[in-house]
C-alpha cells in the first residue's frame, strides 16, 4: 500500500471515529462503554452493507441519474435505514438521556459512514486525496450528525413515556416522524453540492460540531434536574419501605392490595422486592449525580447481593404474583435504564 493510498484510508475514515471519541469524552455521566460504542460502530457498518445494494437497486430502477438520486432520493432511504437501529435500541430501553442519544446515534451514523468509505476506497481507489477529504471531513460527519438529531427530537417526543411508570408504557413510532424529516432535511441540503464539495465540508464541519456540542449541554443540564428530583423521590420511597410501611400513593395503595391477597411470606417478599429495587434505583442515580462531579464511588458487593436478592425474590413469589407485582411498580423506563447502567459499571461493559 503506498503512501497515498495509506493518506486516503486515513483521511476517509479516521476523522469521524475521532470525533466520535470527543463526543463519548464530553458526556460527563460516562454512558458509553467502550463495548457499546464498538458495538453501536459495528451496528452502523452493518446497515451500510444493507444500504449499499438497496440503494444501488433503486439508482438503476429510477430513471433519473446519480446527480437527482443523490440529491433528493438517496437521504430518505439512507436514514431510514439508519433509524431502524436507533428504533430498536429505543423500543428495547436502550436509550436513557438525550445525550446519551445523540451519542448512539453519532456513532451508528459514524460506523454508517466508515463502511460506506471503505466500499467506496474499494470501488474507486482512482480517487484523488482531495475526494477522500471530503468524504472523511464532510460526509461522514454529516451521516453521524443527522442520526444524532434524530435520536434527540425522538427523545424529546418519548421522554414523557420512559418517565412514566413502566407498567404504563406505550411505544409510538410517530415520536421518530419529526426527527427523521429533519435528518432528511440536513442530509437533503448536503447533497446539494455535488460541484462545491468543499463548500459542503465546511459547512458541515463548522455547523455539525455546534449543533451537536449544543445538544449535550442541554441534555446534560435536563439529565441532572431529572436525577436531582428522581433521586430524592426514591430516597423517600425507600425511607418508608425501610421503617416498615407502604408509600404513599396510588402504587402503595394498589402493591399493599396485591401483598394484602397473598400470604405471610408472600406479602413480606412484595414488600422486600419493591424496597431492593427502590434503593437499586437510588444507588444508579447517585452514582450518576457523582460520575458527573468527578468522583463515582460505589460498592460493587452490594450491588451484585441486591441483584442476586432480587432474583431469589422473583422465583420465590412465582410468575403470575411477580408479572402483577412488576406492573404496579412506580418505576419508569428510564429507573430501570438507570439501574442497567449501574450493572454495566460492575464489569465496565
Amino acid at each position: 500500500m503506498g503512501m497515498e493510498m495509506v493518506v486516503s484510508w486515513g483521511l476517509a475514515l479516521v476523522p469521524v471515529l475521532v470525533l466520535t471519541l470527543v463526543f463519548t469524552w464530553l458526556d460527563v455521566f460516562k454512558l458509553m462503554s467502550r463495548w457499546e460504542l464498538l458495538t453501536l460502530l459495528v451496528l452502523g457498518g452493518l446497515v451500510a452493507g444493507i444500504a449499499y445494494p438497496i440503494s444501488g437497486a433503486f439508482l438503476d430502477t429510477l430513471p433519473i441519474g446519480f446527480n437527482l438520486y443523490s440529491r433528493f432520493v438517496a437521504p430518505w432511504i439512507e436514514e431510514a435505514i439508519k433509524a431502524v437501529i436507533m428504533i430498536a435500541l429505543f423500543r428495547m430501553n436502550r436509550i436513557g438521556y438525550k445525550l446519551d442519544a445523540v451519542i448512539s446515534g453519532f456513532a451508528i451514523g459514524a460506523g454508517f459512514s466508515v463502511v460506506e468509505n471503505i466500499f467506496y476506497l474499494t470501488i474507486f481507489p482512482q480517487y484523488n486525496t482531495g475526494t477522500w477529504l471530503v468524504r472523511g471531513f464532510g460526509t461522514a460527519t454529516m451521516h453521524g450528525t443527522t442520526l444524532a438529531v434524530l435520536a434527540a427530537i425522538a427523545h424529546e417526543f418519548a421522554e414523557r413515556e420512559t418517565r412514566e411508570a413502566a407498567g404504563d408504557f406505550d411505544f409510538h413510532l410517530y415520536w421518530f416522524i419529526p426527527g427523521y424529516a429533519a435528518a432528511v432535511a440536513l442530509h437533503t441540503l448536503f447533497n446539494q453540492f455535488p460541484n462545491r464539495p468543499l463548500t459542503a465540508m465546511m459547512g458541515t464541519m463548522l455547523i455539525a460540531p455546534l449543533i451537536l456540542i449544543g445538544i449535550l449541554n442541554f441534555g446534560t443540564a435536563e439529565a441532572q434536574s431529572w436525577l436531582e428530583e428522581e433521586y430524592k423521590e426514591h430516597r423517600a420511597q425507600l425511607a418508608a419501605l425501610r421503617a416498615g410501611n407502604w408509600p404513599d400513593g396510588p402504587a402503595g395503595s394498589k402493591i399493599a392490595a396485591l401483598a394484602g391477597r397473598l400470604d405471610r411470606e408472600g406479602s413480606k417478599r412484595v414488600h422486600r422486592y419493591w424496597e431492593l429495587m427502590a434503593w437499586l434505583v437510588a444507588e444508579a442515580e447517585e452514582t450518576l449525580i457523582e460520575e458527573a462531579a468527578g468522583d463515582a464511588v460505589f460498592d460493587p458487593a452490594k450491588i451484585r447481593a441486591a441483584i442476586s436478592e432480587l432474583e431469589g425474590l422473583k422465583r420465590a413469589l412465582g410468575r403470575s404474583t411477580f408479572t402483577a407485582l412488576k406492573a404496579l411498580l412506580p418505576f419508569s423506563r428510564n429507573d430501570y435504564w438507570e439501574v442497567n447502567e449501574l450493572r454495566q459499571r460492575l464489569t465496565g461493559r
